[in-house]
């Protein structure tokens, strides 16, 4: 498996998707070595997911008694690029969307990222000649991947899975592409000999955008591990509606503002928190303080894992407005928690769902509106809350890993 990182080194929710992945596949007594571009430059912490060249910590158990567990390797090739911030002291320090700065970083990627990507692929054949192919089955994340598999299917003869979990074109909301990457990923999609996207319209994007084949293209939708740990609520009053995400044009923060002055003229009590950091924020600040939200709209900027869990047992109702999600694993986390939930149907996870109230993120009246009816109908908020909850129990990682062991098998015996 080619990764571009994986926790504690991750910029974003693939690497978490990763770690989910590979823990459920060993579960199914898979094994799996991940590769990743890593520099030396620091230890992995104690406790992390993985050690370098070494078994996850806390590795899976088995199935059934008597029955082995696989393992997960991490393999970090030597590439000139930290895949996350180092932390090496004197480096100048940098920020990455989504994450907490780092005391002390280096840039996430190297001065090329194109150029990091082949030096990355070539020693990935280099190991490959040193060790041997001792693996059936390649599978590969995203475009900073796709010319490593690619490589590394010509060099072994073993079949490439292509995993896209976002495309370029996403990325901008629909509207273009960075013509480099396109061709990156155009070229991992028409060369791999299964491509998996992480939802329908990610598919159709693959085969109408890119000419990916098809007949090699599978929708495998991701999940989310539940998070059992206790959490309190913040003072925030109430009741509270709750925004998490990066906020950037593609997750569409600026119709969870707009809609917010539409639901305080009805229901003036309600406070509105906009979590995350990203290129947007400032406008965002501006455009509440434009519109006299005041008080009523809070902006707590970037929050961890422990503080996004005292915001969902603080929120009445959890938005995700996006303009073009691929797939969206944050309202499968509110869900969990037991939130009443809003997605856009621009989104890969409004396929999945049943149990959320569904807008088009341009919708402001409409989404003002599920906005207060979640509010005022506690039949319908109960009905949300636990038909959601019990819809999220159904969603697994062992599922997932359930599907892609089938692609695994349909590949190496092809």
């Amino acid at each position: 498996m080619l990764g571009w990182e994986l926790p504690p080194r991750f910029a974003g929710g693939v690497g978490v998707v990763c770690e989910a992945l590979t823990r459920a596949l060993a579960r199914r007594a898979l094994d799996v070595t991940y590769w990743m571009p890593h520099d030396g430059a620091a230890e992995i912490a104690p406790g992390a997911a993985a050690t370098a060249a070494g078994p996850v910590a806390d590795g899976p158990q088995p199935r059934e008694a008597g029955e082995r567990a696989g393992a997960v390797r991490l393999l970090e090739v030597p590439s000139a690029l930290a895949s996350y911030a180092s932390g090496r002291p004197g480096d100048p320090h940098v920020d990455v969307p989504g994450e907490r700065r780092p005391r002390a970083a280096r840039p996430l990627y190297g001065p090329d990222l194109l150029e990091e990507i082949e030096r990355f692929a070539a020693r990935c054949v280099e190991l490959v000649r040193a060790r041997g192919a001792d693996f059936d089955v390649i599978h590969a994340h995203d475009w900073t991947t796709f010319r490593a598999g690619l490589a590394l299917k010509r060099a072994t003869g073993r079949p490439l899975l292509a995993h896209v979990h976002i495309t370029e074109f996403d990325k901008s909301g629909g509207a273009y592409a960075d013509p480099r990457v396109f061709a990156v990923e155009q070229e991992g999609m028409r060369g791999a000999d299964r491509v998996v996207a992480v939802s329908r319209r990610v598919a159709e994007r693959c085969i109408e955008s890119y000419g990916a084949d098809p007949r090699r293209v599978r929708v495998v939708y991701n999940a989310v591990d539940r998070d059992a740990r206790a959490a309190d609520p913040l003072p925030l009053g109430e009741p509270v509606v709750l925004f998490l995400g990066r906020v950037t044009l593609q997750k569409g923060p600026q119709y969870f503002v707009e809609a917010a002055r539409k639901v305080l003229d009805l229901e003036p009590r309600v406070t509105f928190v906009l979590a995350g950091n990203g290129d947007l924020l400032p406008r965002m600040i501006e455009r509440a303080a434009e519109l006299g939200l005041g008080a009523r709209m809070l902006f707590p900027g970037f929050v961890d894992r422990e503080r996004a869990a005292a915001l969902y047992e603080s929120a009445d109702v959890f938005v995700m407005p996006s303009v073009s999600e691929p797939f969206g694993i944050v309202p499968l986390e509110a869900m969990d928690r037991g939130v009443p939930t809003i997605v856009s149907r621009q989104s890969g996870v409004g396929e999945l769902l049943r149990h959320a109230l569904k807008v088009d993120f341009w919708d402001v009246d409409d989404l003002a509106g599920k906005i207060v009816a979640a509010l005022r109908y506690p039949s319908l908020a109960s009905e949300l809350r636990e038909r959601g909850r019990q819809e999220v129990g159904r969603i697994t990682w062992d599922g997932v890993a359930r599907r892609f062991e089938a692609l695994y098998e349909e590949m190496a015996d092809a």
